[in-house]
């Protein structure tokens, strides 16, 4: 359905945010300026349908908006929410804003410069203590095991694992999260429904079963240079601190830095060795007054948060069958649910949620822990129960 200003509905704020965030590009200056003078709903009346500024305004705004206007009205011509709406339920994603009871009020800090909406895959509690990790694509070994490293020991301490999904820091930081079964966040640059990287398809489809995959581009959006650096304020948005494992002097990851030292944020940086170029940012952001990140224990120590006793050692491997693993009540409540592969059928998040009771963001967690036993999988556009 194409739209046209005189069709919007400026009372549905779900819609006019959907709106907002298909015609401007985040952090684009003159908007993020507009925001610090009016609410969503004002602000999309005043993009489409012109008018006089209201008092008080800073000069120059309204006549910046006047020579943008004619681009923004291509953009809605091609605006459709009900489509983009449609699109993400295609990949199990829901569309959040303020006031949704999953909305990561620590994008709230962002003030003006904060997303219109987010788009997210998944779930992790937005309450629970977070750390951002970043660093170079091209990093070394040693940049990969550390943040891989890193990780896990603060997964470990029920600490969300907040990065950007690329490839090098990134993609160990969410790995070494996963393997010891703790949440992690991919933020991505592109729509919630691309991939981006390619090669970490199957990473980005896990993270999305075992935490949570956030976009604030609206679906179909691709990847761009800009993005990329926009998306790079949520990821620090997101955690109470930002740990830099490798970057080069020329790094975005010492934009995140910066964005997150702006919020109040704590930031963080591993030493590398002085002869690595990967560690010529880093080691300048510790010159600078950023804390060293040693290991998870002692980055938690660093933010305040108690760390919990070391977990009882595993014990030692017999020949006798190990019992099935104990699901969670609510689990197995979903297990029931499900319909088996042999049948050909399968249900959807929806379908499940309506037939458990169960909130959809929480019924696709469980789904996550039953295909991580081996109990369900994804199949036909849904889920069923793997025999």
């Amino acid at each position: 359905m194409i739209l046209s200003a005189s069709r919007i509905d400026y009372s549905d704020e779900r819609t006019v945010r959907l709106l907002l965030s298909r015609l401007i590009e985040p952090e684009d200056n003159l908007f993020t300026g507009l925001r610090e003078w009016t609410v969503p709903a004002d602000l999309l009346r005043l993009i489409l349908e012109g008018g006089s500024s209201p008092p008080g305004w800073p000069p120059g705004l309204a006549e910046r908006l006047d020579k943008r206007r004619a681009g923004i009205q291509l953009r809605l011509a091609q605006a459709d929410p009900e489509a983009d709406l449609a699109a993400g339920a295609a990949v199990d994603a829901r569309f959040l804003i303020p006031g949704d009871a999953d909305w990561p009020a620590s994008l709230d800090d962002l003030g003006s410069r904060a997303p219109f909406g987010i788009w997210i895959i998944g779930y992790f509690d937005p309450r629970a203590p977070a750390v951002s990790i970043v660093g170079a694509r091209s990093c070394t070994g040693y940049g990969s095991q550390a943040a891989g490293q890193l990780a896990a020991d603060l997964a470990r301490a029920n600490t969300v694992i907040v990065s950007g999904a690329a490839l090098g820091i990134d993609g160990a930081s969410h790995r070494g999260a996963l393997h010891v079964g703790g949440a992690t966040v991919a933020v991505l640059a592109c729509g919630i429904d691309r991939t981006y990287p390619a090669s970490h398809h199957a990473l980005i489809q896990t993270i999305g079963l075992r935490g949570a995959i956030l976009a604030e581009l609206p679906p179909g959006m691709r990847p761009t240079r800009f993005r990329f650096l926009a998306r790079n304020r949520l990821i620090a948005a997101l955690g109470m601190a930002t740990v830099v494992v490798e970057a080069a002097v020329r790094s975005g990851s010492l934009v995140t830095a910066r964005h997150a030292a702006e919020l109040g944020r704590a930031v963080l940086a591993v030493p590398g060795p002085v002869t690595s170029l990967q560690s010529g940012g880093t080691n300048r952001l510790l010159c600078d007054g950023a804390t060293p990140a040693v290991d998870g224990r002692q980055v938690l120590a660093e933010l305040g948060i108690e760390v919990s006793a070391p977990p009882a050692p595993r014990p030692e491997r017999s020949d006798t069958p190990s019992a099935e693993p104990k699901l969670d009540p609510r689990a197995v409540l979903v297990r029931e649910a499900l319909p088996t592969a042999s049948s050909g059928r399968a249900a959807e998040v929806l379908a499940l949620a309506a037939a458990t009771g169960l909130a959809p963001g929480e019924v696709l967690a469980l789904l996550g822990q039953l295909a991580a036993v081996g109990k369900a999988v994804r199949t036909g556009g849904g889920w069923a129960l793997r025999r």
